[in-house]
């Protein structure tokens, strides 16, 4: 194993951060680092918004274990497209979907690159995806045309977690085509989620049971994201690209 590989393999998100500030020169080349990773057309369709303010960290993400850390917001900036197209008399029209969604491919990638740089580094990090949903012209003042598409908190841990399991691989690796798994091979699958219902602290799984959640699956979709979440981010996600003018439609 190699010391990228064996970073790779360690990751474990980290949701409380020391005082210890990032030195800005672990941060600089964690942020160099992430900047080399692949992007479309070589037109680095992103740009990264990096956030020590505390007030504008708690309106990204609102929790006091977060404040050691610095922030650093990932969109879709399709806004430096057109301002360098119309400078140089060139159409712009990569405001559609094919284009939001290359971006955010373009974006999440160099997040990424910038996570696996810095916990090489001795930081740990944590992603929030509820960025999507924030009005981020309101908090960071983006203008049209840019869109979130990823947030990540980097710093000290101060904690450190066990490593989270993951499915096994061949529930997740298809070759050559999607197989679809039958429900025997699901339930396999799962079977170390499932059984991990058991090991739930007594308390608070007696709290769940009196929320009729019986198990891992009414957990996620009954205890945490619940369709009512879900359908909120979804809108205000839908609002956030209305707002920033991407065309996701052919009219």
């Amino acid at each position: 194993m190699n010391a990228v590989i064996d970073c790779l393999m360690n990751h474990r998100s980290i949701r409380k951060f020391k005082s210890q500030p990032v030195e800005p020169e672990k941060l600089d080349l964690s942020l160099r680092a992430g900047v080399r990773a692949a992007t479309a057309g070589n037109l680095q369709h992103y740009s990264l918004i990096v956030v020590d303010d505390n007030a504008k960290k708690r309106a990204l993400e609102d929790d006091p274990a977060l404040e050691g850390s610095t922030m650093i917001v990932a969109v879709v900036d399709t806004y430096r497209l057109k301002r360098w197209f119309e400078l140089d008399d060139a159409p712009f029209y990569f405001n559609q979907a094919c284009n939001l969604l290359i971006g955010f491919w373009d974006a999440t990638i160099v997040l990424q690159n910038i996570v696996i740089a810095a916990e090489s580094l001795g930081l740990g990090t944590v992603y929030f995806g509820e960025v999507l949903s924030k009005d981020l012209s309101q908090i960071l003042g983006t203008p049209e045309h840019v869109f979130p598409a990823g947030l990540v908190a980097i710093g000290y841990p101060d904690e450190t977690p066990s490593l989270r399991p993951r499915l096994p691989l061949e529930a997740v690796v298809h070759r050559n085509g999607y197989r679809v798994p039958s429900d025997d091979e699901i339930m396999a699958s799962y079977r170390e989620k499932d059984q991990a219902w058991e090991t739930l602290p007594e308390e608070y799984r007696r709290d769940l049971m009196g929320r009729n959640i019986r198990n891992t699956a009414q957990s996620v979709t009954v205890g945490h994201y619940t369709e009512e979440f879900i359908a909120g981010e979804s809108k205000a996600i839908l609002e956030n690209l209305k707002k920033a003018g991407f065309k996701l439609t052919l009219d």
